[in-house]
């Protein structure tokens, strides 16, 4: 139960979507250099597959937050069944409402920060930073746009706004997100630009959408089922040719102090650049 994008790593067969959210759980853990026993924070959790696998495969102590009772309820469950309930704990509340201290040593946010907007992006950073051993590192994953601008853009900006996530406004170009980091406190570590992954990632939904289209008419009715159905597949074609796009950005403190040499053996957690299957 995923809903963020996933990593192509064999560009020699079409990886299930299983797979490609596989690669992308290990990746994330890999950037973020985690280590039995760290405190790990995963801001918008989802249904806290990624809390659950850190700390069954990596032995953190990983907290989720997240706002839906369900996913909560869905997440604690996860990891009994895991068992890591001893590690991994799933918490509904807002980001806003987590303790400062004690601090975390790793911060993960998958594709929620876009939901915070524009006004409350430096608010939000600023509490990360605040929550963060000084030694930590930050990874975000944030969907963006391009900063060349096309009509189509717009167009595609307003039909996301009016039909599938209204007010979130902070999908901006690259050089926003960093600005808005820096000017936090940050200093960036690495950055992937992965629209090409996203597409991938988002004409599987495609696919299992159609597949379910029964179904989904059913229990949604015909103007939802469409509505998505135009959003999935106009996700697949804008992510492939750059007007939309993700980011995974790692990001650590802008201390004089910080061992920069402590991150020279995660350069090569780097997802595949050259694609040709989708």
């Amino acid at each position: 139960m995923i809903y963020t994008s996933g990593i192509i790593t064999d560009t020699t067969r079409k990886q299930s979507i299983d797979e490609l959210q596989e690669n992308k759980l290990r990746l994330v853990c890999e950037k973020l250099q985690l280590k039995p026993g760290e405190r790990h924070l995963d801001i918008g959790c989802g249904w806290g597959t990624l809390a659950v696998y850190a700390a069954k495969h990596y032995k953190t102590q990983s907290t989720g937050v997240t706002l839906a009772r369900n996913q909560t309820a869905y997440g604690n469950n996860r990891a009994k069944a895991n068992k890591v309930d001893n590690l991994a704990k799933i918490i509904c509340t807002d980001y806003r409402d987590v303790p400062a201290t004690p601090r975390f040593n790793k911060i993960s946010c998958l594709e929620m920060a876009e939901h915070v907007g524009i006004r409350r992006f430096t608010e939000f950073l600023t509490q990360v930073r605040e929550m963060m051993d000084d030694d930590g590192l930050f990874f975000l994953q944030i969907a963006g746009l391009r900063a060349a601008f096309q009509f189509e853009d717009f167009v595609w900006g307003l039909f996301m706004n009016k039909y599938v996530f209204p007010g979130a406004d902070a999908s901006c170009p690259l050089n926003w997100v960093i600005g808005k980091l820096e000017h936090a406190g940050f200093e960036i570590r690495s950055t992937e630009t992965l629209g090409v992954h996203y597409s991938a990632t988002i004409h599987r939904w495609y696919e299992n959408w159609m597949k379910n289209k029964d179904k989904m008419v059913k229990a949604y009715g015909k103007r939802w089922f469409h509505i998505w159905e135009i959003f999935l597949a106009w996700s697949t074609i804008v992510a492939r040719q750059g007007n939309s796009t993700v980011f995974q950005i790692v990001a650590h403190k802008n201390r004089n102090a910080f061992d920069r040499t402590s991150l020279i053996k995660s350069d090569d957690n780097s997802p595949v650049r050259e694609l040709s299957v989708i």
